[in-house]
């Protein structure tokens, strides 16, 4: 069975670290086959804003972009998607980031002749879609309630962990989050948070 950590913040005050409760469940009884850290893919990625787009001179199909993302120095990023545009917010790939989807870390690099400072990513880049045409462009209004320099894993609400519990039968308990929710109540010694239920409704009982 997979379980948000997301989910199971709102059930349970969790103390520790994803690491240190997937081997205190394992100890307690539910074993975690494994965790995952969904922003794993994204990490390194930010929201830029591309202020500049021009041709390369040295290809027909590459633009050089100047992006913005948050920090005093901007970009020049090397773009071969045909939706390349100016005064539009994107996914960009900092140097130093690995793109797990498709193997590839994000070095400082000479393009034909022009030096290009990271990736502006499409969704399948970041392996959230299978294929992709181009370039991820951001609703403008969505982007616009951000800082640049967010972390795309905030933006794509990947700040989460998943964990593979391996129930045994005699742990039925364990079948639903709110049973492994007062596991890791029991582990940690902390506070469970479960709604409260409002019976609008009386039940007439007949004599």
């Amino acid at each position: 069975m997979k379980v948000s950590q997301n989910w199971l913040n709102t059930l349970v005050d969790i103390t520790t670290t994803p690491d240190d409760l997937s081997e205190k469940l394992s100890i307690g009884g539910f074993e975690v086959d494994s965790l995952e850290d969904c922003s794993e893919n994204v990490n390194g990625v930010v929201l830029g804003k591309v202020l500049k787009v021009e041709k390369h001179e040295g290809s027909d199909k590459l633009s050089i972009c100047k992006v913005d993302i948050g920090n005093s120095k901007k970009l020049q990023i090397i773009c071969g998607a045909k939706n390349i545009k100016a005064n539009i917010f994107v996914y960009v790939a900092t140097v130093g980031s690995h793109l797990k989807a498709i193997n590839l870390t994000i070095k400082k690099s000479e393009i034909r002749g022009v030096e290009s400072e990271g990736m502006i990513c499409s969704l399948e880049e970041l392996g959230l879609e299978d294929s992709s045409d181009g370039i991820k462009i951001i609703d403008e209004d969505f982007a616009l309630k951000h800082e640049l320099g967010t972390p795309g894993a905030k933006l794509l609400d990947l700040n989460d962990f998943i964990y593979d519990l391996a129930i045994t039968a005699n742990r039925p308990d364990g079948m639903s989050v709110m049973g492994v929710a007062r596991e890791i109540s029991a582990l940690l010694k902390t506070n469970l948070n479960f709604p409260r239920i409002n019976n609008k409704y009386k039940i007439n009982h007949l004599d």
